[in-house]
């Protein structure tokens, strides 16, 4: 299943990517203001849509509020039909965007690279030793790995073409695969957990796995607030627990016996 939606999603990544074409054509300086102000204002949307989950999961709430009293600004010029005034407010806002992108995409690269410096061995190891478990996941570990390569081609050509939304978008979507074939690793490491095993050493989840910091990413990758799926996270762990004290009448690494002590006789008290 794994293979398969990762195949996917490598598929997606190719149509979405901009292909080998020509040098872009320079700028039409006689483009009417009406259709250069469509074509920024479409711009700054993509480029605030990539960048709205980066800048409240870093702790830059106030460069978001701008960007978006700047857009909904703009966004009333072109509503009147004001096609130079908006079309230059977009340009000013884009401008802003693309730096604000730019920088959050070469965190995302950075720590891509060292990953991937990290995992890669680790792999080739897995696989040259005779011994080790786990190797069942190499090939979906492989594969997450070719696709991270697919989407750091296809950032680096958005780059260039002055797309830093794209490409933000697409270093996320790069590192969001290291961190799937590192959950993989992680779990070829430790073998088949049983169920009380997984709860009782907190590996209920994938993001458990993962340190807190990488969570963080992992969250800013799929497009969601760290702080909300955090909570989610809570209970989605606290309802895995209560499935499984239902059921054993224990908690997790207690023995039968300590389950419930209330329901034994006390020391010196028998059945009257």
């Amino acid at each position: 299943m794994l293979v398969a939606l990762t195949s996917s999603y490598s598929q997606e990544a190719s149509k979405t990517a901009p292909k080998d074409s020509p040098e872009p054509k320079p700028t039409n300086t006689n483009v009417d203001p009406k259709s250069k102000a469509y074509s920024l204002r479409k711009k700054s949307w993509i480029a605030l849509r990539y960048l709205r989950t980066s800048l409240l999961n870093f702790g830059k709430k106030t460069d978001w509020d701008t960007s978006l009293a700047d857009y909904a600004k703009a966004e009333s010029s072109f509503q009147r039909g004001e096609w130079e005034s908006a079309g230059n407010q977009f340009q000013t806002l884009k401008t802003k965007l693309d730096q604000l992108a730019e920088a959050q995409a070469k965190e995302v690269f950075n720590r891509s690279d060292a990953l991937e410096k990290d995992i890669q061995p680790k792999i080739v190891d897995l696989k040259l030793n005779t011994e080790a478990p786990g190797k069942q996941y190499i090939p979906v570990m492989e594969k997450h790995l070719q696709i991270y390569r697919d989407t750091w081609q296809a950032a680096k050509l958005e780059r260039e073409i002055g797309n830093q939304g794209q490409n933000l978008y697409f270093a996320k979507q790069g590192l969001l695969q290291l961190y799937k074939a590192k959950i993989l690793l992680e779990k070829s490491k430790e073998g088949k957990l049983e169920s009380e095993e997984k709860l009782s050493k907190n590996k209920v989840l994938e993001t458990d796995y993962l340190t807190p910091e990488e969570v963080k990413y992992w969250d800013d990758c799929l497009e969601v607030l760290n702080e909300s799926e955090e909570k989610n996270r809570q209970k989605e762990k606290q309802a895995i627990i209560s499935v499984y004290q239902s059921r054993t009448g224990k908690k997790p690494g207690e023995s039968k016996s300590n389950a419930n002590p209330a329901n034994s006789a006390p020391s010196g008290e028998g059945k009257k």
